[in-house]
């Protein structure tokens, strides 16, 4: 298709492309990239399968989000065929794990797109964390995460990022640049805690690498809880008071954001895994 793909897109993909049932046809913005295209159309294949494999599907029926969770397997999908096991593990084994120089060397070394990185080198974080890529303008255009860490938006303004705003302010290809208090900002007005961070310019986007311990590329890492920004949301009620307001959290078997209702108390995975 020329551009965009009205009706076809409505399964809220993180792709620029969509899946007709009938027949079954596999579509793909035409803007994007040879790499972009080939990323979206298995990822489409994927939305083909689930929908014609009993197994599969019943898998999908199992989830209360379906949606996400279909379109996150896809996505996984895509990635897995065009990064093969063995070349993340040669990516990886070279850096003690995933650096953001994991991912320029799986660029050079593939036909993948970034966001398929992006997949691949989330699912080999030895804890939580996040991967994103991002625009010149400091903006995500697509992001994994694996634990308990919120990936960015899509579409959100990362620039204020300690880790995105000295990536952006440095110059050319093949550097590297490494913080320890990265922070994803969050639309409602949250951040995380402070991560390890590591980016690099991979073509013409930023991938960046989060974490929130047991970094490669440092020798000692450890958890800084509490250092999230937290903006309070008053309720009127006896006495005024404040309150942090927290609606999702992520889980920690099907990483997938759920209402915190999805949750027992004080439990890392949803009701539906636990």
């Amino acid at each position: 298709m020329p551009d965009i793909v009205p009706n076809d897109s409505a399964l809220g993909c993180s792709v620029a492309g969509g899946y007709r049932e009938l027949p079954p046809t596999l579509i793909v913005t035409m803007s994007m990239s040879k790499r972009r295209q080939h990323f979206t159309l298995l990822h489409e294949l994927g939305h083909h399968l689930q929908r014609t494999h009993i197994d599969l599907g019943r898998t999908v029926l199992r989830h209360k989000d379906r949606v996400g969770f279909e379109d996150a397997a896809c996505d996984a999908f895509a990635a897995s065929v065009l990064l093969p096991d063995d070349m993340v593990d040669d990516a990886c084994v070279a850096y003690g794990g995933v650096t953001a120089q994991t991912a320029v060397d799986l660029f050079e070394a593939s036909n993948a797109s970034r966001a398929a990185i992006a997949v691949r080198i989330a699912g080999r974080l030895k804890g939580a964390g996040a991967v994103a890529v991002v625009n010149e303008s400091g903006v995500v255009t697509f992001a994994a995460a694996r634990g308990s860490i919120f990936p960015p938006a899509r579409g959100s303004d990362q620039s204020s990022n300690p880790l995105i705003r000295a990536a952006l302010a440095g110059s050319g290809a093949g550097n590297l640049w490494t913080r320890d208090d990265a922070q994803i900002l969050y639309s409602t007005g949250h951040s995380s805690n402070q991560l390890y961070g590591q980016a690099a310019w991979v073509g013409d986007r930023l991938i960046a690498i989060m974490v929130d311990e047991a970094a490669p590329w440092r020798t000692f890492s450890p958890p800084r809880d509490f250092t999230a920004v937290r903006t309070p949301v008053s309720w009127d009620g006896p006495g005024p008071f404040d309150r942090e307001q927290l609606t999702e959290k992520r889980c920690d078997s099907c990483f997938l954001v759920k209402h915190v209702s999805q949750f027992s108390a004080d439990s890392t995975a949803c009701k539906e895994c636990a």
